[in-house]
């Protein structure tokens, strides 16, 4: 199997976000003034759209999970967490190999779409990323198979064997399969080996650098 077209999700995938993720949190928390705002298992919040989080995590009603989300945004945009992150090793190396066998790369993230241009440009991967698609600032389009039906239906892609979304979490993986294309789940992100074969991932890789092999450039 080859791939030409691939998807990449961006927080626990190409990013290790988690540091600047909790610190966010953390801060959303405090200022909705819920007793105990420590985060304890930061890997949880990370994957859903973050207003799903609020709500089945903290139990915020919708309104609630919105003001939070608010808060949320001051220390993650306003006060520059989210350009804390750092890409995980051997990222930078395999985009650009990738880019070079002129592969189709794009980021599919239900992070805020613009917010995820801003974290890939200012990693500089925008160079070799063709395309970033996210969930819109009103909130809308928050669902992984929306966001890869949406990317592969404006650029053209009719060709799903052609393929792949690498991802951490098993939102990516079930995602994927909605869509109907294959997936490769990395178990140095925020999601265990066991999660994202009971997801049913297609091929799992313990190191990005892996994906060269089963891309079979």
């Amino acid at each position: 199997m080859s791939y030409s077209h691939i998807l990449f999700d961006l927080d626990g995938t190409l990013i290790d976000s988690k540091e600047t993720i909790r610190c966010s949190f953390e801060y959303a928390l405090k200022k909705m003034k819920v007793p105990n705002p420590k985060v304890t298992n930061v890997d949880a919040l990370i994957g859903p759209p973050m207003l799903k989080t609020f709500q089945d995590i903290y139990g915020f009603s919708l309104d609630e999970a919105r003001k939070g989300y608010e808060f949320y945004l001051e220390e993650y945009v306003g006060n520059g967490q989210m350009y804390q992150a750092k890409l995980y090793q051997g990222v930078k190396e395999t985009i650009a190999t990738l880019c070079e066998k002129g592969c189709f790369l794009a980021v599919a993230t239900t992070k805020n779409e613009t917010n995820a241009r801003k974290i890939v440009e200012r990693l500089k991967l925008d160079i070799s990323i063709n395309r970033v698609y996210g969930t819109y600032n009103d909130g809308t389009r928050s669902n992984k198979k929306e966001i890869i039906t949406n990317l592969l239906d404006d650029n053209g892609v009719k060709d799903l064997a052609d393929v792949v979304m690498v991802g951490d979490r098993h939102f990516d993986i079930i995602g994927a399969k909605e869509v109907g294309i294959d997936s490769v789940g990395v178990t140095y992100g925020c999601g265990s080996e066991d999660e994202l074969r009971q997801a049913g991932a297609t091929h799992l890789v313990s190191s990005i650098i892996e994906l060269l092999e089963i891309v079979n450039i």
